[in-house]
């Protein structure tokens, strides 16, 4: 009994992993779907401007900078976050892609596929007995129209996924199948393909690597092409493993609940307001000079 509520946390945490909304792997997939999606109108509305020709930049370059610093830090930590090799539980667990699927394939050994179907997706384990009586049904009905049985597509879903993780055929199925081993390869070089890009955050972005810590580990000349590339990469395995170890679909680019291009035709600022700017700038330039302490006041 204990085993068994050890193994249904186990799987709770899974779910978890993928369902939290503060730092869940949908939550970080999403956001990075929605960012990319930000970046990619940014750039167009400079393209377009430059393809008309107008005397005005479209954009102040100053913030057109910020924006694009801001995403390509943002979208190397988000793959980073979604690559980590740390352990799903305790203290310094994280939800990250790696980390489920190290967890499940840790718990190989007693993840059979009744386990799974019943307790991974929470479906019936005998397809025969569901089919039978959806069958019995039909023919009770005398050609009438009936519902079909949802616990039934359930099941046969929940097989065959099994089928898929075990590569076993739906002629061979057995209580006792386990998830082969291969499947876990395959998944990991996917992830593994992406940990250059792991890397060279850890080196350039989310600590001050020296000189000799950031040696071969620039990203070079990893543009949006990489960055389609790479999100495209994530999410096909985010919601694969979803599907398979955690009863979750998959997730895409948010639907925003209004009007995202509100504003977009309109100046950022009056011509008239330049001025206020020019000297708030100005006023922050001598309010950073202030900021200096002499050894007295250490």
């Amino acid at each position: 009994m204990q085993r068994s509520a050890q193994q249904i946390e186990r799987i709770s945490r899974w779910r978890e992993a993928f369902r939290d909304d503060t730092t869940g792997i949908h939550k970080t997939v999403q956001d990075l779907l929605w960012n990319y999606a930000a970046f990619r109108t940014t750039v167009r509305i400079v393209r377009l401007a430059n393809e008309r020709r107008e005397a005005r930049p479209p954009l102040n370059q100053m913030l057109f900078n910020l924006i694009s610093e801001g995403y390509w830090s943002s979208l190397l930590l988000g793959t980073r976050r979604l690559l980590d090799k740390a352990p799903l539980n305790g203290p310094k667990g994280v939800y990250s892609i790696r980390s489920v699927v190290k967890d499940v394939e840790t718990s190989r050994e007693w993840l059979t596929r009744r386990i799974y179907v019943e307790k991974v997706l929470d479906a019936q384990y005998d397809l025969d007995r569901l089919s039978r009586e959806q069958h019995e049904k039909l023919t009770a009905a005398k050609g009438g129209v009936i519902w079909g049985d949802p616990e039934l597509m359930k099941s046969e879903a929940a097989h065959r996924h099994f089928d898929t993780l075990s590569g076993v055929s739906h002629l061979a199925r057995s209580p006792d199948d386990l998830v082969d081993p291969a499947i876990f390869t395959r998944i990991e070089a996917r992830l593994a393909a992406l940990d250059g890009i792991a890397v060279h955050v850890s080196t350039h972005v989310a600590h001050a690597g020296n000189k000799e810590s950031r040696l071969n580990k620039l990203l070079d000349d990893f543009d949006v092409r990489d960055a389609q590339k790479t999100l495209k990469q994530l999410k096909e395995v985010a919601d694969l493993t979803g599907v398979w170890f955690a009863n979750e679909g998959g997730t895409g680019l948010t639907t925003y609940i209004g009007d995202q291009f509100q504003g977009l035709d309109q100046p950022v600022v009056q011509k008239a307001d330049i001025t206020d700017l020019a000297e708030q700038w100005r006023v922050i330039d001598r309010e950073v000079a202030n900021w200096s302490i002499d050894p007295a006041g250490l």
